[in-house]
């Protein structure tokens, strides 16, 4: 008399096609600083990385190395370990690296205790940590108001 019942056993079939949506998991997954991940793409230049030449995203752009050229994106955030070197435009700039170069900040500029700025400098509104540094020429820029960005300078 055998104690063990066999069944048997079938083997699925694996022809069918499923419909997986990505961007559902998408929207589900979170970061550790409690922000959504967006559905649309985000550039992250690894540290290490060195770019040279222009660099423009439609959506966020994460800097951990060197990028010598110009940067056109929504959000930048700038590492310890980035650096950049050239004119950016964005709408918020979140930096604990370095900065050199034209920076037109068109709502918030964030700076960490490690990060130093350096050049011309427009920006809707500042955030310093104590031991961030912030060298240049810097202009406030009224959000309500249209105006012209920074043209290099002729002495009379």
């Amino acid at each position: 008399m055998s104690l063990i019942k066999l069944k048997s056993k079938k083997e699925p079939l694996y022809t069918s096609k499923s419909n997986v949506n990505f961007d559902e998991d998408l929207n589900e997954t979170k970061l550790d600083t409690n922000k959504q991940i967006k559905k649309k793409s985000s550039l992250i230049i690894g540290e290490g990385a060195t770019i040279k030449g222009e660099v423009k995203e439609e959506n966020e752009i994460t800097i951990q190395g060197n990028v010598d050229g110009d940067i056109e994106c929504k959000d930048l955030i700038v590492g310890k370990t980035g650096s950049i070197k050239g004119k950016i435009k964005a709408d918020t700039l979140t930096v604990e690296g370095n900065i050199e170069g034209e920076i037109n900040i068109k709502d918030l500029l964030k700076m960490m205790s490690s990060s130093q700025v350096s050049g011309k400098i427009c920006y809707g509104s500042v955030q310093i940590n104590e031991g961030g540094k912030l060298l240049g020429e810097i202009e406030f820029k009224d959000k309500n108001i249209l105006q012209e960005e920074f043209k290099d300078w002729k002495t009379i």
